[in-house]
C-alpha cells in the first residue's frame, strides 16, 4: 500500500502517544504484523487527540466543546477537501483507505466525545451503552476490520471495545470525579444496591457499594468472555496480541477483587511484573489449547 510522504513521520508520532496513554493495550499492539500494528497506531492517534481536548483539565465544558467541534469540523474539511492537515488526520484517512473502514464509525466516535462536554452523570446501563457505543464499540469495529474479522463476530469486537472502556470507568471511578466531574457508573445499579452516586462523591465504601461494583465486575467479565468468542475469525497473526491486550485488562478487574474492591484508595492498574506473568501464562495457553475449547484464551 502506498503511502503519503510524511507517513514515517507521522507514525512515529503516533507510535509514541500510544506507548504513552496505552500501556496495557500496546503490550498487545506490538505483537501484531507491521502493517496492522501501523494501523493501530493510526488509529488510537486519532481518538486520543480529540479525547485529550475532552480531559483538558484547563478547560471549561463550553470551551472544551468548542475546541472539539472545531477539531471535528477539520477532520471533516481534511477528509472531503485535505484542508486542515495533522498527522492524526492524514494516518486516519490513510488508514480508512486501506482498509476500507466506513466513516460513520468515525462519525459516532465524535458524537461520543461532544457528549462528554455536556453530560457528567448517567442513570442508566442503556444510557452508557448509547456513550460506549461512539465512544469504544465502534473503535472494537474498526479494530476487528484491520484484523480481518468475519462480520458474524463484529458483535464479539465491539463487546471487546465496551469490556476496555467499562474497565477504565472503575479503574478511573475516584479521576473521573475529582478532576473531570465525571461519574460514568449508572445510578440505577447503585441504587438496585442500595447506594447512589453520593457514595463515589464522597469515597464511600459502603458494604452495599462493595455490592454493586461486584455486580459491574461480573458483568464486566462476561464481556471479555463474549469477546474471546471472535478471536478466531482474527488474522492468525494477530490473535495472541488481541488475547494478550485481553487479559492484561481483565486482569484490572482481578486485582480491583484483590484490593477488596477499594477503587477510591488508589488507581489499581497492572504493573511491569504482572504482564510479565500474564504473557506467560496466556502463551502456555495459547500453545497448549487453542484448538480445543471456547474460553480457551484466558490467563486464569
Amino acid at each position: 500500500m502506498k503511502k503519503y510522504n510524511l507517513w514515517e513521520q507521522d507514525l512515529k508520532y503516533a507510535k509514541d502517544i500510544t506507548n504513552q496513554y496505552a500501556k496495557s493495550f500496546s503490550a498487545g499492539i506490538k505483537l501484531f504484523p507491521k502493517d496492522i500494528r501501523n494501523a493501530t497506531y493510526s488509529i488510537y492517534l486519532f481518538v486520543r487527540l480529540p479525547d485529550n481536548i475532552i480531559d483538558e483539565t484547563t478547560l471549561s465544558e463550553n470551551d472544551a466543546k468548542i475546541e472539539l467541534t472545531n477539531w471535528i469540523n477539520n477532520w471533516n474539511h481534511y477528509y472531503y477537501h485535505n484542508t486542515f492537515p495533522n498527522p492524526a488526520f492524514r494516518l486516519m484517512k490513510q488508514t480508512m483507505e486501506d482498509y476500507n473502514i466506513p466513516k460513520y464509525l468515525v462519525d459516532d466516535f465524535f458524537i461520543a466525545m461532544i457528549a462528554d462536554t455536556n453530560k457528567n452523570r448517567y442513570h442508566s446501563y442503556q444510557e452508557l451503552k448509547d456513550y460506549m457505543h461512539g465512544s469504544a464499540a465502534v473503535i472494537g469495529e474498526m479494530m476487528a476490520i484491520i484484523l480481518g474479522a468475519d462480520k458474524k463476530d463484529i458483535p464479539a469486537a465491539r463487546a471487546l471495545g465496551e469490556a476496555f472502556q467499562l474497565t477504565n470507568f472503575l479503574r478511573d471511578i475516584k479521576e473521573d470525579y475529582k478532576i473531570r466531574n465525571r461519574i460514568y457508573i449508572p445510578n440505577n445499579i447503585l441504587i438496585k444496591y442500595n447506594c447512589s452516586h453520593n457514595n463515589i462523591e464522597q469515597q464511600n465504601l459502603s458494604p452495599e457499594f462493595i455490592e454493586a461494583i461486584k455486580y459491574i465486575i461480573n458483568y464486566n467479565k462476561t464481556l471479555y468472555n463474549f469477546a474471546r468468542t471472535g478471536i478466531n475469525s482474527l488474522n492468525p497473526k494477530t490473535q495472541f496480541g488481541i488475547i494478550l491486550a485481553t487479559n492484561i485488562y481483565e486482569a484490572i478487574l482481578n486485582k480491583i477483587e484483590k484490593e477488596n474492591y477499594n477503587i477510591f484508595k488508589k488507581r489499581i492498574h497492572t504493573k511491569t511484573i504482572d504482564k510479565i506473568i500474564i504473557f506467560g501464562k496466556t502463551k502456555y495457553n495459547y500453545i497448549k489449547n487453542k484448538p480445543k475449547k471456547k474460553y480457551l484464551y484466558s490467563s486464569r
